[in-house]
């Protein structure tokens, strides 16, 4: 009676521990079904954050290189401008030269001109101008030279 009393309890403990596992696979079985979700979820967000990137990398490409372009047709637009400053400069450096050889033979005249004239008021007043000029084109020279030069830049060409 007792190893029919003990088979009965082993019986009994064992159908528990069945009932225990099945409700365990079952709780196990409902999470991994969430997680399989959630899995495939997140891949078809990563999938759409992907083909996003890949537009966004597409567009910068054509943005990049339509800027290339651009500074490249300006580039002739540039090296014209610098040319045309650097003509502008040998003009100025001319005609300064030209108005200080001018400047420089007429003081001369003058300088000659005033002890035989007497130095009369109106002499001595163009003699202090043509003093004046020297000094001015000196100022002229220091003006040009602090204003910035536009100097030309290269930018890589497309391969």
């Amino acid at each position: 009676m007792i190893i029919e009393i003990s088979v009965a309890v082993l019986a009994l403990a064992f159908a528990a521990l069945v009932v225990f596992l099945i409700m365990t696979l079952r709780s196990l079985s409902t999470v991994l079904m969430q997680t399989n979700e959630t899995i495939r979820e997140l891949q078809q967000q990563v999938n759409g954050i992907s083909r996003e990137a890949t537009e966004v990398l597409r567009h910068t490409n054509e943005v990049t290189v339509d800027v290339r372009n651009k500074l490249h047709s300006i580039d002739s637009v540039v090296c014209s401008v610098k040319n045309i400053g650097d003509a502008v400069q040998e003009i100025t450096s001319s005609i300064k030269q030209a108005s200080a050889s001018v400047a420089g033979s007429i003081l001369t005249k003058v300088v000659k001109e005033r002890p035989a004239a007497g130095g009369g008021p109106g002499r001595d007043k163009v003699a202090t101008v043509m003093q004046a000029v020297p000094v001015a084109i000196e100022l002229w020279q220091a003006f040009r030279s602090r204003k910035p030069q536009v100097r030309r830049q290269t930018y890589p060409q497309q391969a």
